[in-house]
């Protein structure tokens, strides 16, 4: 069986889909979407947020462990990365979160300013709760991811609102 044999038929069963699609009423099958793309997109977040959190202690155990076998020194060259990325992503995380200050925080957007100072004490706790050691692989570095992670999802919820002054 060659391609081109099976690629008409092909083309004419997704163009017969999409066109018969224009006849789907749109009341309950717009609704019934709604609704399960918002009980979906709660695992969907839990996905990212999990596969964040994999990426973050994966790259900061690469980085400690070359550094360690470098010699374990901070001058080492993974150190230098090590501790240019956690300043560079907690510069852009503080940068980013008095941004959405400015942009978010107007008068009258009492939720909007609840989730900034939440977003606010959350990012300082992410990095107080490193030097308590409860995780050995944790480091200040997964904090600012995380935190990255979190003010994204705060910029993006924010963003979305439909109230045009809080917008």
């Amino acid at each position: 069986i060659s391609l081109e044999s099976t690629a008409l038929p092909t083309i004419l069963i997704v163009a017969g889909i999409m066109i018969g699609s224009l006849w789907i009423p749109n009341d309950p099958v717009i609704n019934g979407y709604l609704e399960f793309a918002r009980v979906v997109s709660v695992f969907f977040l839990m996905y990212q947020a999990l596969l964040i959190l994999v990426v973050a202690y994966t790259l900061n155990e690469l980085l400690v462990r070359n550094a360690t076998m470098e010699g374990g020194s901070v001058c080492s060259c993974s150190g230098i990365v090590l501790i240019t990325l956690f300043v560079l992503t907690t510069a852009g995380n503080i940068t980013w979160l008095v941004y959405q200050y400015i942009e978010f925080g107007n008068e009258g957007c009492g939720a909007n300013i609840t989730f900034l100072i939440i977003s606010t004490v959350m990012g300082f706790l992410f990095y107080v709760i490193v030097l308590f050691r409860t995780r050995e692989d944790a480091s200040v570095l997964t904090s600012a991811i995380v935190w990255s992670y979190q003010l994204y999802l705060q910029w993006s919820a924010m963003s979305s609102s439909p109230d045009l002054q809080c917008n």
